[in-house]
């Protein structure tokens, strides 16, 4: 047994190098010129990669309303989303609702001037993302049969709640925000070279109906004469239901997306699981369907066409996730992950598997940090320098300031642009304020924007060229609305109390209760660096020593620091009824603030584009 373990481990030290050095062989060589890359201009302006050509492709580029078989049709190319229609006996059943009000009147007009005047009895929603529309679809919102998953509706509760974009970790939910508005283009322009390729992220009002009957894995219901088959059971980037139509062998789904699926997303979320994802296609491919409707893909007819779609879809996924997996067991970190996982020829070449959306080299330091957290192994990390040391100390040995900028522009001249912006970097670690340092990192992300295969990789690195040259200014944090704070202030009490600088309040204990004039109630307790929220302040162990009654709007302007506690207690929004006001300024000075200045919200626009 001893000889045994012996050997087994000879033989994965002896393939370590093999494979650390195989690795580098799948580095996406357009990034260091090893790859020739050709670019488009787009009828906006915008110069991209000649893979975006392919769109057409594979969604609706352009409005489409196609009857995929007899009393089904694809509404597609009027949003970023697919809508789709049924016919029955007793009236329409549409597929997905929309992201807002405005989208839910285009789509009923659609379908009345293009597809039936017959009334619309129901709304299915696939997930969560588009079904804020459904409020001005149906005939009758109060008798129409709303039906969605079994977390829909609470998913939509928690999407308003947080105003902005959704996190596993609710206080960190502002940083998420300004993430999604760079990687969504809201700080690309309309036209130009740096235009936008797709839609921004806009607020619009919502006509939301919640699903009045939520349905479990496998369960089937007759609307309207049709016999729908739902199945609830596995996740792509939310809680999906996929709908099957066993007369018609279609399905409707939002497993099977344009482009590998984007099993990481750069604006950060919860852990997309690849495996159910995986079985969410599985699923799908074993009903055998000879339709296949997707949320944003353009319908693929025919039993033989539709089996190998999902096959090769499928596969792609299990290759990510089994071979990041692989690599591990290997003892790769995440470094040598992202350029491990090849892709056979077959799958690179199925058009759907293009990485139109998000690069496959993104992925596979998600699986490694979900199971193994940031640890590598590699022990050289464990007491790591921090960032701008070890900037310092490699320019130093390199050189210096002056060397190290020649050699990022040599590379840069040769194409290298991954290693010039690398080298740039350590400059910019050191001194963000370097114009020559900052003008070479926005011509080289600008240029990897450009031959950038994937939409979200072209927003990030265009984003962060315009913000270098100061055309734009990048938030790090998108604060959530007034309104939203207002509406559940007990929430925001609990939010508030990451806010406290443990350097400021280590000598400092004191309760505060706020008492809200929308009669609730909550309590922060500081306590030497840190702060306690207290959701029922009458049992807690500390008495108050400092309570307040503050109007909903008054908090949020608070928290949001838009107005001083001098100003709230002038106007009566904010009363004491036990302590100083001089007491309470004191405490609230512990917390970190936001600068109003620049403080970025969401436009509320009429068009996306």
């Amino acid at each position: 047994m001893k000889k045994q373990f012996l050997c087994s481990l000879m033989l994965t030290v002896c393939l370590m190098p093999m494979l650390q050095a195989q690795s580098f062989l799948h580095y996406p060589g357009r990034y260091m010129g090893r790859e020739e890359v050709k670019t488009i201009t787009t009828p906006n302006g915008a110069v991209a990669s000649s893979d975006f050509a392919i769109a057409p492709q594979l969604i609706y580029a352009q409005p489409t309303i196609e009857e995929v078989t007899k009393g089904i049709w694809a509404i597609g190319g009027y949003s970023i989303w697919n809508c789709v229609v049924i016919d029955s006996e007793k009236g329409l059943i549409v597929v997905d609702a929309g992201d807002s009000e405005e989208e839910g009147i285009l789509m009923r007009d659609l379908i009345r001037k293009n597809i039936s005047q017959k009334p619309i009895i129901s709304v299915i929603y696939t997930h969560s993302h588009y079904a804020l529309g459904a409020g001005k679809m149906v005939d009758d919102p109060k008798t129409a049969l709303i039906i969605g998953h079994e977390k829909l509706n609470e998913t939509v509760q928690n999407n308003f709640k947080s105003g902005g974009a959704i996190a596993q970790v609710p206080e960190l939910g502002p940083v998420l925000t300004a993430r999604k508005l760079i990687q969504f283009s809201n700080f690309l322009p309309d036209t130009g070279d740096d235009a936008l390729v797709s839609k921004r992220l806009r607020v619009k009002q919502d006509a939301f109906l919640p699903a009045t009957k939520t349905v479990k894995d496998g369960e089937i219901v007759n609307i309207g004469g049709v016999e729908f088959q739902f199945f609830t059971e596995y996740r792509s980037d939310d809680y999906n239901l996929t709908i099957w139509l066993p007369e018609k062998k279609a399905v409707i789904n939002n497993f099977f997306w344009p482009g590998t699926p984007n099993l990481y997303t750069l604006r950060g979320s919860t852990y997309r699981n690849p495996t159910e994802w995986r079985n969410g296609l599985r699923v799908m491919r074993d009903l055998r369907p000879e339709i296949m409707l997707s949320t944003h893909t353009r319908t693929i007819k025919g039993g033989q066409e539709v089996f190998d779609a999902i096959s090769k879809y499928m596969d792609m996924v299990t290759l990510v996730y089994d071979q990041s997996i692989r690599g591990i067991l290997h003892g790769l970190g995440p470094d040598d992950l992202r350029y491990f996982v090849y892709q056979p020829k077959h799958l690179g070449e199925f058009i759907y598997n293009s990485q139109a959306y998000g690069e496959i080299n993104w992925y596979p330091q998600a699986v490694f940090y979900h199971q193994m957290g940031w640890f590598d192994r590699n022990v050289s990390n464990l007491q790591k320098l921090p960032q701008q040391e070890e900037a310092q100390r490699l320019v130093a040995k390199m050189g210096g300031r002056k060397k190290v900028l020649q050699e990022a522009r040599k590379s840069f001249t040769k194409k290298e642009y991954a290693w010039a912006a690398q080298l740039g970097n350590y400059l910019f670690t050191i001194d963000p304020k370097d114009n020559e340092v900052r003008s070479l990192l926005s011509e080289l992300y600008r240029t990897m924007g450009q031959i950038s295969n994937s939409f979200i990789g072209r927003a990030f690195f265009l984003s962060e060229a315009r913000a270098l040259e100061g055309k734009e200014i990048l938030p790090r944090l998108v604060p959530p609305t007034a309104q939203t704070i207002a509406g559940d202030p007990t929430f925001f009490v609990d939010m508030f109390r990451v806010r406290i600088d443990p350097k400021k309040a280590e000598n400092t204990e004191k309760m505060l209760v706020f008492n809200f004039t929308n009669g609730t109630q909550a309590g922060l307790h500081v306590r030497r660096g840190i702060a306690e929220f207290v959701a029922d302040p009458d049992s807690h162990y500390r008495p108050a020593d400092l309570t307040f009654t503050v109007d909903t709007k008054t908090w949020a302007d608070l928290y949001l620091n838009a107005t001083t506690l001098d100003e709230a207690s002038k106007s009566g929004g904010l009363k004491l009824t036990k302590g100083s006001l001089e007491d309470l300024k004191a405490v609230m000075d512990l917390f970190d603030k936001f600068d109003p200045s620049t403080n970025y919200t969401i436009p509320m626009m009429d068009s996306d584009f």
